[in-house]
């Protein structure tokens, strides 16, 4: 504005003019403010990890990119970075002594190659509470593919909390002569009657060796997910509520949608589905 003034009054000198209009000299060095233009990755990214709160940099990018956003993972790192949109991961609890009992049975799963569904299922169960008291959950995954094949709640932690998931996945799938069940060394999964109804179905018991929580990895990563993305963000007053809305999280968000670095950021069911064309 002040330049073209000057082409009006030629006898003008420019800082003249400056003094006239009572304007501050350093305006004149003052470079103009960048207007930062919106990013269409954050808010995409603010929403993937609302959903899925356990995922990092690398799960979001490729969640971009199969919503048709041209970006890299370092863009994705970077942007998550400075926006607090990082993924916390929970700390861990350390080794923990597990109780000697008499009826142990070797670790199966140690070593073996899974390379088809319904070969190995590994269980585990949680404590989840609610306004009414504390429930119990028990779910049974397919160490091939992630897939929660079943899931119980009660309100007991008992032999029937874990017979009735296996039983529920017994009736979902078929699995072959010889499949494995791996679970930790607990009361509810060492009992005789579950032990017998799992080689009454043509399976063999693995177990968790004491004081290695890591050997049923499968089965904690998923307790882990759940609480950080579902039961931790959640208030729920009743039974009935909390057993819809963690069916709905298994059904819709981890079994349909939410991506396994060890799948190739697949689903479970998009792994599975792939796998079988």
């Amino acid at each position: 504005m002040i330049r073209s003034l000057t082409f009006d009054f030629p006898g003008l000198s420019l800082y003249r003019m400056v003094n006239l209009l009572g304007i501050s000299r350093s305006m004149l060095y003052r470079r103009p403010m960048k207007t930062s233009s919106p990013i269409p990755e954050i808010a995409a990214i603010e929403r993937i990890v609302m959903l899925f709160l356990g995922y990092g940099y690398r799960r979001v990018y490729r969640a971009l990119r199969k919503e048709g956003l041209e970006t890299s993972e370092y863009r994705t790192r970077k942007l998550m970075k400075e926006n607090g949109l990082m993924a916390r991961r929970p700390q861990s609890k350390g080794v923990t002594r597990a109780a000697l009992r008499d009826r142990r049975a070797a670790n199966l799963f140690k070593g073996l190659k899974v390379d088809g569904p319904n070969q190995i299922w590994v269980g585990d169960t949680t404590l989840v509470r609610t306004a009414s008291g504390a429930i119990y959950l028990a779910a049974l995954l397919d160490a091939y593919s992630r897939k929660v094949v079943s899931w119980h709640l009660s309100r007991r932690n008992d032999e029937e909390l874990v017979r009735t998931c296996l039983d529920k996945a017994l009736d979902r799938r078929k699995p072959p002569q010889g499949w494995i069940h791996h679970s930790d060394q607990g009361s509810t999964y060492t009992a005789q009657g579950y032990v017998r109804r799992i080689r009454d179905c043509g399976g063999r018991v693995s177990l968790s060796q004491p004081g290695r929580p890591r050997d049923n990895a499968i089965a904690e990563s998923f307790f882990r997910t759940l609480k950080l993305e579902e039961v931790d963000r959640n208030r729920y007053e009743t039974f009935l509520e909390a057993d819809a809305a963690i069916d709905n999280y298994r059904n819709t968000i981890y079994n349909q949608s939410r991506m396994h670095s060890a799948l190739g950021y697949l689903s479970p069911e998009e792994f599975e589905a792939k796998e079988s064309s």
